[in-house]
């Protein structure tokens, strides 16, 4: 995929097919509920003071093989993916939202997970910036948007702390991803209308949720320079903290 910036969230459903393996009822739904994602992404912007990627919602499901092995709905509702522009030769970083959050998900739970991948888009940036990544992932592959909470180094705090919708997001991050899951009435709601309505899935083992990207693709990259100085700004902010 190479994104431009006026990249219709919703191409995917052009798609006659796709129309046809969905309900339409649903997909009346996510067009309705995709007020909501573009409000969260506006309050995400202004209690950051940076711009949201650009992010479509996909049809598909992505499930995680490794969870359904254990019993779990293992439902990828949103992913953070560098991608690989061949024709320019650089990466594009993108937030994939799935059909079933944008659909079935509250208005707090939306704006939640659009928060936490922003905390993931902020990172990867940071990471390819600095090249902050292991030899392996540069010459091999490299995880989308699975960086344990631990390994970023900016605290939701540090990043959404402008204007009066700063605290209504950074509590929405703590109630909707406690001990690391998300939000209980979403995965009932998807395993009820999506995954058990035979809707379409996308099942993603763990070497398939991977993507290759080059070392000569890193380095030609250009991200938004606000971010960047952002980012800086953070760092020494968290190097003071430690001392």
């Amino acid at each position: 995929m190479v994104i431009n910036k006026h990249l219709d969230p919703m191409y995917r459903f052009n798609d006659s097919k796709i129309k046809e393996m969905i309900p339409k009822s649903i997909i009346k739904e996510i067009y309705r509920k995709n007020t909501h994602v573009k409000q969260g992404i506006t309050r995400i912007e202004e209690s950051s003071k940076m711009k949201f990627p650009e992010y479509y919602v996909e049809p598909f499901l992505p499930i995680s093989s490794t969870s359904l092995e254990k019993g779990n709905i293992g439902a990828l509702f949103a992913r953070t993916i560098p991608v690989h522009n061949k024709i320019n030769q650089n990466i594009q970083i993108i937030i994939q939202l799935s059909a079933p959050l944008v659909a079935f998900g509250l208005k707090g739970t939306i704006q939640a997970i659009l928060a936490h991948e922003f905390l993931h888009y902020v990172e990867f940036i940071r990471k390819f910036k600095k090249m902050d990544i292991l030899s392996d992932e540069i010459s091999g592959t490299l995880f989308e948007s699975q960086f344990a909470d631990a390994e970023r180094i900016f605290k939701p705090r540090l990043i959404f702390k402008y204007g009066n919708k700063s605290p209504q997001i950074i509590r929405h991050l703590k109630e909707k991803f406690q001990n690391h899951s998300v939000d209980e009435k979403l995965n009932n709601k998807t395993n009820k209308l999506w995954i058990k309505k035979r809707l379409p899935l996308l099942s993603i083992s763990p070497t398939d949720n991977r993507t290759r990207l080059p070392v000569e693709a890193l380095i030609n990259s250009k991200f938004d320079e606000i971010i960047i100085e952002r980012i800086k700004e953070l760092e020494n902010i968290a190097k003071k903290s430690k001392k």
